[in-house]
């Protein structure tokens, strides 16, 4: 079944149950009354679209519209209390009176707050916590923040948006994922991915490998319909997951979609984009970046000869006609959802489609999806929540990244490139003496990905009186990803043809069971107690084979191909299960002390570990309450801090000595020795204190928090090699490592103008934060670092990770280049900053844009230096020709005025270049400073007048553009991008920790325009 095909079956499936369960009009009962009016923001005057209004105590309640009003029915008569709520703003309550009959008319005017105190946050119990009462910093990212701009999935509304939250894709390509880090690296050998929880039901976190030719990975937070989300949560530190658990040290990303609401008639939406994908950054401005895609240019495209030292010339015949490869890529989505609720029953409901062109040939990515979320309150204890979400995505990358059959790899490299020569007639027109490339069987082969992921959760609340409160969660979570690379029968490279099928299933059950008793002490002091467990059950299996030489063209099987090449099967489960208690005490709503313990078990923890227990004490002291306050000019200011533990459990089969399967003689099988295995081995612990403060200032205008962390990683994770005379070549993890991450986090708002026809906001948050590594005691006093892969270390009292490599130490100097093997810098950026404006004009005309920057750290240019030292790097073809004139003509004066840093990185394969004391390049020498600033998006919306429109409530138009343009000195791709991964979702030979800009296809900017409707 066709992506089309089951969207539009699904779609038709659940329009009809809600047309079933449409609320009709029963007539005004005399029983009753009205209650109507606008929400509106203070200063500016400005209609409040989206807004929650509700009947306390009733179930009845709606959102506003475009222009803030709503429209309450069916209110029992008599004195009522009306709350409005709306992320953003101060919440407000009124006390009603409503007359049978009769319509009452109540606006409300909210105030625009950087910090909300009274925003119910998630915190693992079961009570509602507001964020007044917690110790530790929670990030919120809410649906009106960004109903505006171009995002894609889940990854896009976090990226530059939440302090602490670095996102890194390793293709641009459309379809491809990205991995994420919260406060940096605080493991030497785990992976550094956060839990994922989506309306309570924890999804598999992993990326996923999504294709060996097209060198990409699918990520769980791309399968998010950014339409769908009401808010996202994240909480960061030991200190603030302490009740998550031993998976939890990396932090928590909390996924809320839409809902449903009480009392409401059915409300339509639907959003239709249509854009082009137009261009990218392939290098710097300079030449690098055209040698990409001119193919016709051929004085560009000249490669330098490192036999003769002269120009190579070479014609590509299968270049296209304007001489370029790239091409507009066409965007459409199309998004259509309804939510409301009749009685006790509240729905939300969405479907979604839409494919994505890249700017190469061949590119392209569809997916689509439904969601389904009702609410069943068959008492008024007793609250049911079932939420099932679907979505499917096909894509077909071109190859890409360190590939042979890789697109860059091959047009980068001209004539020194895989895809020399070409079949029957292809280079009859080629001149004598001039090589003949075929760039286009980069585009025919076949890199296939297509994913199916299903998640369904449901969650019973039953709440016997005001202040006991059980909640329930059973969820089920299943990701199913196929990937196929296929190069036909006669292909150039490989004429007899190749296939490789590889599938991965991860399916995740989870239970989880909170309950929570408040109780007063009198008029000052409050309690709750808050207790539960969880349990998750983790399975995944991966299979992988490769076939090649088939006997003629036609679709491969893994049958008919004559030759196995290889083949895998890996199967690892998990168990991780757990209890918490917590007590909160607060004192006359104003200081609030915190503890809890959290206790765990889990099927990798070594047979005689045990259980492991993880505590946290947390406090929020909010002065602002008190009489004395300045409260004319500074409304709000909490202080906090928090200590806690969480940790992070080893690998599956860490505790089990292996063996592996062999064939011997004469076929015999057998086995050989594999994993030595450590049954004493358990999980690292992170210790975390962090402490800060939220305030606002002169009526919400300027918001400020702010964090300063220290964690300490102890029994971390270390591979240790014993004696081969044991009988065992690798490693095994041991829990004999220690090291830190501290730092700082600040988040600022500011409304610089609020009137009738001018409202202006900026946001600007960052992090600077910095690592050690404390101890790698493996038992060898000697060993004082650990490889990591891709040249990058963890060292005894150094940031982790960091690149050792050759380092030029007079890069600017004229002369011979002093070379020294040494630390160069940082892996992953230690400095994060955003920043993001938003200015409405007239109430109507929307200007959004957000930029971030990145730095501190560095970036390996394996493009610049494959392509280099092969002499096909644009930049270092006059640089190889005067090197060729020193060192193979004796021209000493061939390199004066050459730089210490050209001579050492324009070296090429073979030279014997005794002053640069290499022979052929180092990459060393290409790895750059990654410090960039990358324009996210900026979209600019028109909210239609109401007289414009007959067929809806409201609509409005935005026209946008994404990834705009990035400001770096770096000269490869993007410095933003990290290798290719492997079938566990880490690179190869890298695991969490080392990362290379190799051939890697870049993100295109996107110029979109898209329509939306309520009605």
């Amino acid at each position: 079944m066709t992506i089309r095909s089951a969207v539009a079956r699904a779609l038709v499936c659940v329009v009809t149950m809600l047309f079933a369960a449409w609320p009709t009009s029963a007539g005004a009962q005399q029983t009753t009354g009205r209650i109507q009016g606008t929400v509106t923001s203070e200063g500016s005057g400005q209609p409040l679209a989206g807004a929650q209004v509700m009947v306390s105590g009733t179930g009845i309640g709606m959102l506003t519209n475009a222009d803030g009003v709503y429209m309450l029915t069916g209110v029992p008569a008599g004195q009522h209390v009306v709350a409005v709520q709306l992320i953003g703003y101060g919440g407000e309550e009124r006390t009603i009176d409503v007359t049978a009959g009769q319509t009452v008319t109540v606006d409300f005017t909210l105030s625009q707050t950087a910090v909300a105190l009274d925003q119910i946050v998630v915190t693992g119990t079961a009570a509602q916590v507001r964020r007044k009462e917690i110790g530790n910093s929670v990030a919120t990212v809410g649906a009106a923040q960004i109903e505006n701009v171009p995002v894609v999935n889940a990854s896009d509304v976090l990226a530059g948006r939440a302090p602490g939250v670095t996102f890194m894709a390793n293709s641009g390509q459309p379809g491809s994922g990205s991995t994420i880090k919260i406060r940096g690296i605080n493991s030497v050998s785990q992976d550094a991915q956060p839990l994922i929880y989506v309306d309570g039901v924890r999804i598999a976190n992993q990326p996923t490998r999504a294709g060996w030719g097209g060198r990409g990975f699918i990520s769980p937070l791309q399968d998010i319909a950014p339409e769908d989300i009401a808010r996202i949560e994240i909480v960061k530190g030991a200190a603030a997951t302490t009740l998550y658990g031993t998976e939890a040290s990396n932090g928590v990303i909390q996924v809320f979609t839409k809902r449903g609401v009480a009392g409401s008639d059915a409300i339509w939406s639907t959003e239709l984009t249509a854009g082009v994908n137009s261009g990218a950054r392939w290098g710097t401005d300079a030449d690098p970046s055209e040698q990409y895609v001119n193919c016709g240019d051929t004085e560009l495209l000249y490669g330098f000869d490192i036999d003769t030292g002269e120009r190579e010339p070479f014609v590509d015949p299968t270049c296209p006609s304007d001489g370029d490869w790239m091409r507009n890529g066409a965007i459409t989505n199309f998004a259509l959802s309804v939510r409301g609720g009749t009685g006790n029953i509240t729905y939300f409901a969405s479907g979604n489609f839409g494919r994505e062109d890249g700017i190469l040939p061949t590119q392209r990515s569809t997916d689509g999806g439904f969601r389904a979320n009702v609410t069943f309150s068959p008492m008024d204890e007793l609250t049911f929540t079932l939420n099932n979400s679907y979505q499917k995505r096909e894509s077909r990358f071109v190859a890409d990244g360190n590939n042979s059959e890789g697109f860059l790899l091959n047009v980068g490299r001209g004539a020194n490139n895989y895809l020399r020569g070409g079949k029957a007639g292809e280079c009859d027109a080629v001149p004598d003496g001039t090589t003949c490339v075929t760039n286009v069987y980069a585009f025919e082969s076949d890199n296939l990905a297509s994913s199916d992921h299903y998640t369904t959760g449901l969650t019973a609340m039953y709440s016997p009186t005001e202040n006991f409160t059980h909640r329930f969660t059973v969820g089920y979570d299943y990701t199913h990803i196929n990937a196929e690379t296929t190069l036909p029968f006669d292909y150039l490279t490989l004429p007899e043809g190749y296939y490789w099928d590889e599938n991965t299933l991860h399916t995740k059950v989870s239970l989880d069971y909170a309950g929570s008793f408040r109780n007063n002490f009198g008029e000052s002091l409050a309690s709750t107690f808050s207790w539960g467990g969880q349990l998750f059950r983790d399975r995944r299996r991966w299979t992988e084979f490769d076939v090649q030489s088939f006997a003629g063209p036609g679709e491969p099987t893994l049958e008919s191909g004559a030759e196995l090449t290889y083949r895998a099967d890996d199967v690892v489960s998990g168990t991780n299960a757990g209890f918490f208690l917590q007590e909160q005490l607060g004192w006359r709503d104003r200081l609030f002390l915190t503890g809890g313990l959290r206790v765990d078990g889990n099927s990798a923890f070594g047979d005689d570990f045990g259980l492991q227990a993880y505590p946290k004490v947390s406090a929020s002291y909010v002065l602002s309450d008190y009489d004395w306050w300045p409260t004319d000019f500074w409304e709000t200011f909490k202080l906090r801090a928090a200590i806690g533990e969480s940790g992070k459990a080893p690998n599956a089969f860490d505790k089990v000595r292996t063996w592996a399967p062999v064939s011997g003689d004469d076929g015999e099988p057998g086995f050989t020795p594999l994993d030595i295995g450590n049954d004493k081995v358990g999980p690292e612990r992170t210790r975390e204190i962090e402490a800060g403060f939220d305030a606002s200032f002169f009526d919400g205008r300027l918001g400020a928090e702010f964090t300063a962390f220290h964690a300490r990683t102890i029994d971390a994770l270390v591979p240790v090699v014993y004696p081969p005379s044991q009988g065992f070549l690798a490693s095994r993890n041991e829990n004999v490592g220690e090291m830190v991450n501290k730092g700082v986090e600040f988040a600022l708002t500011a409304g610089l103008l609020r009137t009738t026809n001018l409202d202006w906001q900026v946001r600007f948050n960052g992090t600077l934060f910095d690592s050690e590594v404390i101890d790698l005691d493996d038992g060898d006093p000697d060993t004082t670092r650990i490889y990591t892969g891709l040249n990058s270390y963890l060292i005894e009292g150094q940031p982790g990770p960091v690149y050792v490599n050759d380092r030029v130490m007079n890069p600017n100097e004229i002369g011979a280049p002093v070379v020294t093997d040494t630390i160069i810098g940082l892996v992953y950026p230690n400095r994060l900053l955003g920043l993001g404006t938003t200015i409405t004009f007239f109430q109507r005309l929307t200007l959004d844009a957000l930029a971030e920057f990145q730095g501190g750290h560095v970036v390996q240019n394996y493009t610049g230096y494959q392509s280099g030292r092969r002499g096909a790097w644009h930049p270092c073809f006059a640089i190889q020709e005067k090197i060729w004139a020193y060192t193979e003509e004796g021209d000493a004066s061939a390199l004066d005025g050459v730089s210490a840093i050209d001579r050492a990185r324009c070296a090429y394969i073979g030279q014997n270049n005794e002053d640069a004391q290499t022979v052929g390049a180092s990459v060393g020498f290409w790895t750059e400073k990654g410090d960039f600033l990358k324009m996210r998006y900026i979209s600019l919306t028109y909210d239609i007048p109401e007289r414009f429109i007959r067929f809806a409530d409201q609509a409005s138009i935005t026209l946008s553009a994404r990834n705009l343009f990035t400001i770096t000195d770096y000269t490869g791709a993007d410095p933003e991008m990290t290798d290719a991964a492997d079938a566990s979702g880490n690179q190869p030979g890298g695991g969490e920790f080392g990362r290379r800009d190799y051939y890697q296809i870049p993100p295109a900017r996107a110029f979109l325009m898209a329509l939306r409707f309520t009605f």
